[in-house]
């Protein structure tokens, strides 16, 4: 992965948790979005952006209490691991030697990826 890549990479998780924690934000705010982001989620945030998600994509949202916390894991990767690609993971995310260039086998999840394309 090239250094430019890499930066590139860094911006747009970081633009895609901006607008994660806008979402967020206004539920927290506006009670009406909240209902309709929990019961609707995938149309609550296309309607919030102006940008239709991908066909395919599934959207939960969940809404945790004092009680319950929800651990969300990444999607298995693509490829398989070698031996020193998961000596590189351990403590952080590195793609795998085996991958594509532009694929991750770890790291953004579909929103997130979506997300970095919108614009506020």
């Amino acid at each position: 992965m090239s250094l430019t890549h890499g930066r590139q990479e860094m911006m747009d998780q970081q633009s895609a948790r901006k607008k994660t924690a806008a979402i967020i934000g206004k539920a927290l705010q506006d009670d009406g979005y909240r209902e309709e982001l929990l019961a609707n989620p995938k149309n609550a945030i296309q309607q919030e952006f102006g940008k239709e998600l991908p066909l395919g994509l599934e959207v939960r949202v969940v809404e945790e209490s004092a009680n319950v916390v929800y651990l969300v894991l990444p999607p298995k990767p693509v490829v398989e691991l070698s031996d020193t690609d998961l000596e590189a993971v351990a403590g952080g995310v590195a793609v795998a030697s085996g991958a594509r260039p532009g694929t991750r086998a770890t790291g953004c999840y579909p929103l997130d990826e979506w997300l970095t394309t919108v614009k506020m």
